[in-house]
């Protein structure tokens, strides 16, 4: 190589380094890989509903009574008598209804035995969750093995007329499978993978923390509890990194920890805001308005790692939007 070429070729590699630097030092480093943030593909008729609404109610109503063979529910808490009623009547003709609980809902206050001897009494194979996760806290429902509801929400009155709540319904086939194979998991008392799905205690740490460092500008979080540590200092660190991050949570006045964990949070960078009105239940996240969670987990360790929790992962552009608008509307009116 001649002189010039040579001095030529220094100065190439010296500018390429220099970006490379700047890159670094401006926050700007790569998020995690692609193949460990999988989305899910939720298809062309995907549809994202917000609660509080009558609407959400009678889509999922309207889907079980539409049943031609079966239905599956696993639930924490189940006592809306509309949806009951739907499960009933597609016991009645002759669908395969099977509903998985919880026992011992926290604080024990709920309908649920109430509801299962009422199930039960129909004909309806309605069982406890297994116990070996703290709590059963998943919350979706598969109709004829071809469409799913992936929801926040318990099938609760109060889910669907007071609180704020998030459900997706999709008929993908993968998200379908996966949520069959573990509601028959969990029947059958028999450990299994996730899949396509975020699951506890099998995965949802590590795939919510993945989701949270592949972001490059922005982080918005809806979550009734807020408290898990080691997500507080991974959001800590993504803001001081330059990621605009926002977190909703419910009012302290209901979940005391929040109150605890804004106080902690406080001038690292993190912004949180309580939600008063309606009662936030949901539990969401949003990427770079790109990419977005929905599902049953809250940010608390129990919820990561104890209780028997399901969620997914996706871009689908109709629950991005749908979250983005819902949590730009529900930050302004926190405080």
């Amino acid at each position: 190589m001649s002189g010039k070429g040579a001095r030529w070729f220094t100065l190439l590699v010296t500018v390429l380094l220099v970006v490379a630097l700047g890159l670094g030092w401006m926050g700007l480093q790569p998020g995690a890989p692609a193949s460990a943030n999988p989305t899910v593909s939720l298809g062309a008729q995907a549809l994202c509903v917000v609660t509080p609404s009558d609407e959400a109610r009678s889509l999922v109503a309207d889907d079980i009574l539409s049943a031609r063979k079966s239905v599956l529910v696993e639930c924490y808490l189940i006592s809306d008598p509309t949806i009951v009623e739907a499960l009933q009547s597609a016991r009645l003709r002759g669908c395969d209804v099977r509903v998985i609980m919880e026992e011992t809902p926290f604080g024990g206050f709920s309908m649920n035995k109430t509801v299962r001897n009422q199930l039960r009494s129909s004909g309806i194979d309605a069982n406890w969750g297994n116990r070996i996760y703290s709590f059963t806290h998943a919350k979706y429902v598969v109709i004829d093995d071809s469409v799913a509801w992936i929801m926040t929400a318990n099938l609760s009155k109060s889910a669907f007329d007071k609180n704020r709540e998030i459900l997706v319904r999709t008929r993908s086939q993968a998200v379908v499978a996966d949520l069959v194979r573990i509601f028959w998991a969990d029947r059958r008392r028999n450990p299994c993978a996730a899949g396509s799905l975020v699951v506890s205690p099998v995965n949802a740490r590590q795939r919510l923390l993945a989701m949270l460092g592949a972001s490059y500008h922005s982080v918005e979080i809806a979550s009734e509890v807020f408290d898990d540590p080691e997500t507080c200092r991974f959001l800590r660190d993504l803001a001081q990194r330059g990621v605009v991050v926002r977190v909703l949570v419910a009012a302290p006045e209901s979940i005391v920890v929040n109150a605890a964990t804004r106080s902690e949070m406080e001038g690292t960078g993190v912004a949180i805001r309580y939600l008063e009105s309606p009662y936030l239940h949901a539990k969401y996240i949003v990427v770079d308005q790109r990419m977005a969670y929905v599902g049953s987990h809250n940010l608390s360790a129990g919820s990561l790692d104890e209780n028997r929790e399901v969620g997914v992962i996706t871009d689908d552009s109709i629950v991005v939007s749908t979250l983005e608008t819902t949590f730009s509307e529900d930050w302004d009116t926190g405080r």
